[in-house]
């Protein structure tokens, strides 16, 4: 759709749009505005800088393109700025005057599109399937230079101690798979640069998809504001089969999709789908689990507040007082069994409404229960991983100035 020279705009029309985002070499379908700040009755004139890129020289684009501090597209030519930026995102990411927000904010807006595409597919079509996965993996390969290196982690600082949503989580974990496996190769029995690359792009696809089974939980249980109760804890731990039925007919190797399968195994065999144990547990399920857990806690809940990096990882590493009590409280969880207790209501009351009163204080302690098992997690959950794997993802982060944990190691 055509575009005029010049608008009087509320400036909800426009997007921003960092200039050095557009890659001189690869011509722009889609027409850039800058901005009068001066409103007049509430309005802005945006006038029309570049209409057509191919009508001047590279050069003299390039100097337009690192003269403008910020300029405005028009949000009917705001699906070919998407698709122009996903076409051209390597250049962007590898781009040494754009900052690392912008580059993140830029990475975390596609990868949120086309996690998003995937939590919404037919997963009754093989074809669609086939094509999430392939989607996934486009973007990942064109970022995965930038994503598995450290000057990534500040962006992954950004994104700390932000609400939990699924799809952002996702891409989370994904992201800090490859940032993991670059720097701890020698877990790993790879030997050429472009097979750990490809390495890496697998184990951010399977980061990007680990949660998929969720699409099978009811929602009000995937998006309940407070704590799960026990039924619903047994509900949510379906998710990780569900994930990998979904994605059974996809390309995933197997290694990846085990890693799927098996992200919420403890090291002493107290989690699930199977309660697998030590050297039952494949390595790449380990990572992903610390990986999962980590961002879990850094991010903010309705429920509880965010963690910071170094609380989250001394509560990981730290060996539980507690944990005979706490894993009673999650066995109990894990098999949905009874309250442990008797309430018997002795008031004058019709027998109906001492029935219900009763239903009601073993709903109460039930409720206590979870909320003591919350707690007394939080007391330490060195149990849960092997303790190499997570001193390695310590050293990983840390190794970037936006995290200090120095005072874990």
């Amino acid at each position: 759709m055509d575009t005029a020279g010049e608008y009087f705009d509320d400036g909800s029309s426009f997007v921003p749009i960092d200039p050095l985002s557009i890659n001189p070499d690869s011509l722009a379908d889609f027409a850039l505005f800058e901005r009068n700040d001066t409103s007049t009755d509430g309005k802005y004139r945006f006038r029309c800088l570049l209409k057509d890129s191919s009508s001047i020289p590279r050069q003299r684009l390039l100097d337009l393109l690192r003269a403008w501090d910020i300029v405005y597209i028009h949000k009917k030519q705001r699906t070919k700025y998407t698709e122009y930026v996903r076409n051209n995102l390597e250049f962007i990411l590898k781009h040494d005057e754009i900052d690392v927000k912008k580059k993140t904010d830029t990475l975390i807006g596609l990868s949120t599109e086309v996690v998003q595409e995937a939590f919404q597919s037919n997963f009754s079509s093989h074809q669609a399937c086939h094509n999430m996965v392939e989607n996934i993996q486009h973007l990942i390969a064109r970022a995965i230079d930038y994503i598995s290196s450290i000057a990534s982690l500040g962006g992954i600082a950004e994104l700390v101690g932000h609400d939990y949503e699924t799809h952002t989580h996702s891409i989370k974990v994904g992201w800090l798979m490859a940032i993991f496996i670059n720097f701890n190769q020698d877990l790993f029995s790879i030997s050429t640069r472009s097979a750990v690359k490809e390495f890496m792009i697998q184990a951010a696809v399977a980061g990007f998809l680990h949660d998929i089974g969720k699409v099978k939980i009811p929602k009000n249980v995937i998006n309940k504001p407070g704590k799960l109760n026990n039924l619903e804890y047994v509900i949510i731990q379906s998710h990780t089969a569900y994930s990998t039925s979904l994605l059974f007919e996809t390309k995933l190797p197997r290694s990846f999709m085990q890693m799927i399968l098996y992200h919420h195994e403890n090291e002493d065999g107290s989690g699930y789908p199977r309660e697998l144990g030590g050297d039952q547990i494949p390595v790449l399920a380990k990572v992903c689990h610390i990986i999962d857990v980590f961002d879990a806690l850094t991010s903010r809940r309705p429920y509880k507040p965010a963690k910071s990096p170094f609380e989250a990882l001394k509560i990981m590493a730290g060996d539980n007082p507690y944990l005979e009590k706490l894993q009673k409280f999650e066995t109990e969880a894990r098999e949905n069994k009874r309250v442990p207790v008797t309430a018997i209501v002795r008031d004058d009351y019709e027998a109906k409404l001492r029935r219900l009163r009763e239903k009601e204080m073993l709903e109460e302690e039930a409720q206590k229960r979870v909320e003591a098992r919350m707690r007394l997690r939080d007391q330490g959950m060195s149990h849960c991983f092997n303790k190499d794997l997570l001193r390695r993802f310590i050293l990983t982060i840390n190794s970037s100035d936006s995290f200090d944990l120095s005072g874990l190691l």
